[in-house]
């Protein structure tokens, strides 16, 4: 109910006979028109002190507290909206906006797992509310509970067919879910023929066939019987120009007995498209064959959500997800004119030009990259991910004077995030400030992948001449040059292709 409306309900049992009683409720109606005129001209701040006012005049009315938290929100208050909301919602339990407002508040806040509740309790109240259920799925993503975020995501593109952000997001669930049960396996059983061949195909995803051909024969060695992989081992031998050599993979695919339906249910499953039965049967169980199956359905159902984002017309998310496949694959100058076009449809969406950004980091286009992150520093001075990034692509472009200021603020701003500390300790030690470099060098070292950051904290303790130091941490470089990567992830290297 509007705020006026119920307002003229309670002032009417005051007391009908004074005429100041009348003066006074005739203010508030006032006021309370008032309110409501501000808020539809998109006045909200304004409309703020009006309804502080109504709610101090007339204490205890959820419809009054109601639209005072709606003011607040709207005019981007929502630390003090959460407690009006919260009021409303113990007034009157029922109520669907104040579930929907203190939920969309909380979002906002970054409080992902306070705005759950009321936003689980809107969308019982209406099933079809598209708002409520996107911001619950949205609530459930940022707390990683992707197969929660799932079944609300799914109704989401019955609701709205055309929406490609639906389609967008449900493949992006997926395509997590996939990883998460990828991630599974291969610390179940990071040996076995089953993650072999995940870590197989996603090496030839990335087109680097000579490494998913090791694999593949390794798996094939562990497991025999796994069907699918001569196949695959054909396909690379044909790409490759040995017809020949895949005729004998193909054949040896077809001697392989089918699988035996009543033991071997997912693989039936899969086999017949039913990739919705697999994860609702293989959800339940551990087993690393559960994570296989589960890898193979959720990257189905990844690929049928992309397919229906496809078939819409051109937007941001469809320019995305060909960006981020491109990029997932190593081709980086595909992936960047990609994100470019999906910054050109969302142009107020900064994080599109972020990822442009990254991208052409990793294209080493560096110039390109900095032009980018200037003008989103520009509008946003104090993001760290843009500091950080912009004195990263200078270090590379060997200007660590000039990154350093840059990486500074990206410390300061973004504590906990290690990869600015070890930027910042490599731009000090160039510039010949070795006691600045090694507090934030030390501090990065559980980031550091090629050694660099351990044998820069070496040199930078015998620059300042801690000797001892020195020799500890040139062993701790020497040691971790040595150790090998674990996992499949890091076979087949170099090794050529073969034939049967």
């Amino acid at each position: 109910m509007h705020a006026a409306r119920l307002l003229l309900v309670l002032v009417s049992l005051i007391s009908p006979a004074s005429p100041q009683v009348r003066a006074n409720e005739e203010q508030l109606a006032a006021k309370s028109r008032f309110g409501k005129e501000l808020m539809a001209a998109g006045r909200y701040a304004e409309a703020v002190p009006v309804y502080r006012e109504l709610v101090d005049a007339v204490p205890g009315n959820a419809g009054l507290l109601l639209n005072l938290g709606m003011a607040l929100h709207l005019s981007g208050q929502d630390q003090e909206a959460i407690s009006r909301f919260d009021a409303a919602l113990r007034l009157q339990p029922g109520s669907l906006p104040a579930a929907l407002f203190l939920g969309a508040s909380n979002l906002r806040l970054g409080r992902n797992a306070e705005a759950v509740a009321p936003l689980q309790k809107a969308v019982r109240l209406q099933p079809d509310n598209r708002d409520a259920r996107s911001m619950l799925a949205e609530a459930l993503m940022g707390l990683e509970r992707y197969a929660e975020a799932e079944p609300h995501l799914r109704r989401l593109t019955v609701m709205a067919p055309a929406d490609p952000a639906a389609w967008f997001n449900l493949a992006k669930a997926y395509e997590t879910l996939a990883g998460n049960s990828f991630d599974r396996l291969l610390k179940q059983a990071p040996e076995s023929p089953l993650g072999l061949a995940l870590v197989a195909e996603a090496r030839l995803k990335q087109d680097q066939r000579n490494a998913a051909f090791y694999l593949y024969r390794q798996a094939i060695d562990r497991g025999p019987e796994l069907r699918g992989l001569h196949a695959a081992v054909a396909g690379i031998y044909r790409s490759e120009g040995h017809p020949d050599w895949a005729a004998v993979e193909e054949d040896r695919e077809r001697r392989l007995p089918g699988p035996d339906c009543s033991r071997e249910t997912l693989e039936c499953a899969f086999s017949a498209g039913k990739h919705r039965d697999i994860v609702l049967a293989a959800s339940k169980l551990r087993s690393p064959e559960a994570s296989y199956w589960l890898v193979r359905a959720y990257n189905e159902l990844a690929v049928q959500a992309f397919s229906r984002l496809a078939a819409l017309p051109p937007s941001a998310e469809s320019h995305e997800w060909i960006a981020q496949m491109h990029r997932n694959e190593r081709r980086y100058g595909e992936s960047a004119q990609e994100w470019r076009k999906a910054a050109a449809l969302a142009p107020g969406d900064p994080r599109l030009r972020m990822e442009l950004a990254e991208t052409l980091r990793l294209n080493r286009d560096f110039a390109g990259a900095q032009q980018v992150l200037e003008e989103l520093l520009r509008a946003a001075p104090n993001e760290p991910g843009s500091n950080y990034l912009l004195g990263d692509v200078l270090l590379a472009q060997e200007q660590p004077e000039r990154a350093i200021p840059f990486l500074e603020t990206a410390v300061r701003l973004g504590p906990g995030q290690v990869q600015p500390h070890g930027a910042l300790g490599r731009a000090y030690a160039l510039v010949g400030r070795a006691a600045d470099a090694i507090p934030h060098l030390k501090e990065a070292l559980s980031a550091d992948t090629d050694g660099s950051l351990h044998y820069q904290l070496a040199r930078s303790y015998q620059a300042t001449g801690q000797t001892q130091q020195a020799q500890l941490a040139l062993r701790d470089y020497e040691e971790f040059r040595k150790a090998a990567p674990a996992g499949p992830e890091a076979y087949g290297q170099g090794v050529p292709i073969t034939p049967p």
